[in-house]
């Protein structure tokens, strides 16, 4: 399915009733190809009625069409359920570090500006941040057009583990508050912090408060320069379960090797942020190790929701491609020529500044 021109003028639609004090009382979108989960080996044209914001009804045959409906003609397009993507990190920018963020606060501020009207674009309707910025979530949510946003709060890394030792020692427990406190490592925790505001009951108590749905944790020894790093105990993970449990929260787990995975599905984890990427001692093995079938088994016997994030390594070949920014999918959401702090067009879709 090519990416829908119907979208965008949805989304124009949409944006022209945010504008106004009223929105549309009833929209039809005609004449549509309709795909359904529940319905996918009968993919029909047909009409889809939205009255005050919500699906009212689907039409097989010609519908009849009050003359003050809004009617969006979706011939010879696709009309989908909005998308889920239910790992993202929104406060980070693909390919720049915390440094280049920082000296850059123009291009950062356009950028986060045109993320959620992309998200749209390509038919994303429903985001959950996995480490949320409470700054950057209540931007988006004040966008005039964004996804429905949810958010696991501030992540639980072990003291001074993954994803912490990326910052520099003197100040990488600031942008994580609800690090968890090691006491065999105490000597590199600076001394303001106190062993009780950081068990792993009071950091998900933090998440809980702040409005989360959900909690996440790591394992994660670490690779390429930084290896050997810190990971919770079986003891301190059995913790996190059972407060997570208390307060209601899904438990999810960065995890993306055999050991790690093993750890979580020991630990009775809700999801694994992850594929298995790494197969630790059983990388050298040509085919698919007993081992990893069987512990593959354990993830669908216990229903271990399970995050493959493929995408992730692949993408990063698009930093190597001069053409990639040429693709015709980016011209509608990649910044065009002009200054940045300019405004951005209205139309919805058009490249932004």
């Amino acid at each position: 399915m090519k990416l829908s021109s119907l979208l965008t003028l949805l989304l124009t639609t949409l944006s022209l009733a945010a504008q106004s004090s009223q929105s549309p009382k009833q929209l039809w979108i005609t004449d549509v190809f309709i795909v359904s989960p529940e319905n996918l080996d009968h993919i029909a044209k047909g009409s889809v009625l939205i009255e005050n914001g919500r699906i009212a009804r689907i039409e097989r045959t010609q519908p009849k069409i009050s003359s003050a409906a809004t009617v969006i003609s979706g011939s010879g397009e696709y009309l989908i359920p909005g998308l889920i993507d239910s790992h993202v990190h929104l406060a980070s920018v693909p390919g720049m570090s915390d440094d280049q963020m920082r000296a850059m606060p123009e291009m950062i501020g356009a950028y986060r500006k045109q993320l959620p009207r992309s998200y749209l674009y390509f038919g994303y309707t429903t985001l959950v941040d996995l480490n949320a910025d409470p700054q950057v979530l209540e931007d988006i949510r004040h966008a005039p057009l964004h996804p429905d946003l949810y958010d696991c709060g501030g992540s639980l890394p072990i003291a001074n583990g993954y994803p912490m030792n990326f910052a520099p020692p003197e100040y990488r427990f600031q942008p994580f508050p609800n690090f968890i406190y090691d006491p065999q490592h105490a000597d590199r925790i600076p001394e303001q912090y106190k062993p009780e505001d950081h068990t792993p009951a009071a950091d998900v108590a933090r998440v809980k408060a702040s409005g989360a749905i959900c909690v996440k944790t790591y394992f994660e020894r670490g690779f390429a320069d930084d290896k050997n790093l810190p990971v919770m105990t079986p003891e301190m993970f059995s913790e996190v379960r059972k407060a997570a449990t208390q307060d209601g929260l899904v438990l999810m787990i960065h995890a993306n090797g055999y050991e790690a995975q093993k750890f979580a599905v020991d630990g009775n984890a809700d999801v694994i942020a992850h594929g298995m990427w790494h197969w630790g001692p059983l990388d050298s093995q040509p085919e698919v190790p007993e081992e990893i079938k069987a512990l593959l088994d354990r993830i669908v016997e216990k229903k271990i929701g399970y995050q493959p994030t493929m995408q992730v390594i692949y993408g990063e070949v698009a930093y190597f491609d001069p053409d990639y920014l040429k693709l015709d999918t980016l011209a509608r959401v990649r910044p065009g020529h002009c200054s940045i702090g300019s405004t951005p067009p209205t139309e919805p879709g058009s490249a932004a500044c």
